[in-house]
């Protein structure tokens, strides 16, 4: 298994009964793949692992977030495509923390509203999706 599976595979392990991942496995996990080179490739498997586990906490934004967030809109791709798969509380975050900063504010607003309907996401992430609508309709 190579670096980002052995990380993502540790990341996955570590989720506990309470489904959050431990803070300090992630750090570790996250730090090796980064030293090992990786980049924009590893964008892709480390959001499926948070697709996995929709509800799970990764952290605020936690190790995974700030690794991906280091190819500013580059990633953005990625993360529409993870958010018409399978919405997470992680990535409905992520994309509002998209729409604040700005770019491609009406598309990304739009896709919210989606997930805050879709029936086929979980609970807490519909919530959270309205709650996100919400607090962007109250700045336009």
């Amino acid at each position: 298994m190579d670096i980002l599976g052995q990380a993502i595979a540790d990341i996955e392990t570590s989720i506990d009964a309470d489904d959050e991942a431990d803070t300090g496995v992630m750090y570790e996990s996250m730090d090796a793949v980064a030293s090992a080179g990786y980049k924009l490739e590893a964008v892709k498997p480390l959001l499926q692992l948070i697709e996995r586990h929709p509800t799970a906490y990764f952290g605020d934004p936690g190790a995974i977030v700030h690794f991906i967030e280091q190819f500013g809109t580059e990633y953005e791709a990625y993360l529409v495509e993870s958010l018409k798969r399978t919405p997470t509380v992680t990535t409905v975050w992520m994309l509002n923390r998209c729409i604040n900063a700005g770019a491609h504010r009406e598309a990304l607003l739009e896709l919210m509203r989606e997930i805050a309907d879709r029936t086929d996401a979980e609970g807490e992430v519909r919530n959270r999706a309205q709650e996100y609508v919400a607090y962007q309709e109250g700045r336009l």
